[in-house]
């Protein structure tokens, strides 16, 4: 690179000093923090951070929704939510999305939501690893129909719930244990999952969970 003292792509550090500094700039400065100004405090020449992180917002998701401690709902920690009976998923699911953001910290669920809602690229980010890597999964597997509603349905609740917790912090569900809420909120997950949601109309019985066509070699 030709200057002294900074890291190289490829060095072992370099991707997690970029999401340090990005993870206290975000934090500092918001969604806008400058890109070059990262790069200085990580050490680095301004076109790793391109080189690593092509798009903004896979440097903000990966910064503030993942951490450092991990990410909020890594799959693997559904593993326990999917060895419970059908019937039981729910009141797990809100169980877990409870204690998990609140090890996360409010401040950062508020700046995904916040992120999300100005910015598209944010937002299309945060769908594909909520509602496609986590909650789908989950709901295809136990869903006698319309996993797509039902998946969209449970993560537009969870969220809801998250934003009355963690954002507005409405002072009886800020207080409330996440056993308090799971008890409360989970027979309406529940339902998502597996309960009747009545005959699909119009769109919606046009799209009601159509076998998808395999592709095969040579189609």
């Amino acid at each position: 690179m030709g200057t002294r003292g900074r890291r190289r792509a490829g060095s072992p550090d370099t991707r997690q000093a970029i999401l340090e500094a990005a993870r206290a700039a975000f934090a500092r400065d918001g969604y806008n923090a400058s890109l070059r100004g990262i790069a200085r405090a990580a050490g680095v020449d301004p076109a790793l951070v391109h080189h690593y992180f092509p798009e903004r917002s896979h440097l903000f998701v990966e910064a503030v929704y993942d951490g450092p401690d991990g990410p909020a709902m890594d799959p693997a920690v559904l593993d326990d939510v999917r060895r419970l009976p059908a019937s039981r998923q729910g009141t797990a699911l809100v169980r877990l999305f409870v204690t998990q953001w609140d090890r996360m910290g409010a401040d950062r669920f508020a700046a995904v939501v916040r992120a999300a809602l100005a910015h598209e690229g944010v937002v299309a980010r945060i769908r594909e690893l909520v509602v496609g890597a986590l909650v789908t999964p989950l709901v295809e597997r136990v869903a006698p129909d319309r996993v797509r509603l039902r998946s969209q349905l449970i993560a537009g609740h969870l969220v809801g719930l998250g934003m009355t917790r963690w954002i507005a912090r409405l002072d009886a569900v800020a207080a409330a244990q996440p056993d308090e809420l799971a008890a409360a909120v989970g027979p309406v997950i529940q339902h998502y999952l597996t309960g009747d949601l009545g005959e699909p109309s119009g769109d919606s019985a046009a799209e009601a969970d159509e076998p998808e066509v395999e592709e095969r070699p040579g189609k």
